[in-house]
């Protein structure tokens, strides 16, 4: 019974959830919007004037610059650190493990 019920508060919040998202989009691109089921008309308004006045352009440029760097770093520190873990003994090897996996060794 107790099973049932956690699941039914599960799928209340999924459906919950994806209701919130699916009314944030349909709103996004709603011309107008008060008083009815659906909006009166739909636009791409609304993106056009957010990526002029936010300038996305310039956003969207370093954000993929950072991604690529945090990309490009953590293959320079991960891959020698995996095959240290995976081939390699040596002294404080599980104290490294639990840095870079976060949790404790299990007989490695």
């Amino acid at each position: 019974m107790w099973k049932s019920l956690v699941w039914l508060g599960v799928g209340f919040f999924i459906v919950n959830v994806f209701g919130l998202i699916a009314a944030v989009f349909v709103n996004s691109f709603a011309t107008r919007w008060l008083g009815t089921w659906l909006p009166a008309g739909l636009t791409l308004q609304w993106y056009s004037s957010a990526w002029s006045e936010f300038q996305l352009d310039s956003v969207l440029i370093v954000t993929v610059e950072v991604v690529f760097a945090v990309v490009a770093i953590s293959l320079l520190l991960g891959v020698p650190a995996a095959y240290a873990l995976a081939r390699r003994d040596f002294r404080f090897k599980r104290v490294l493990l639990l840095l870079f996996v976060g949790s404790p060794a299990v007989s490695v």
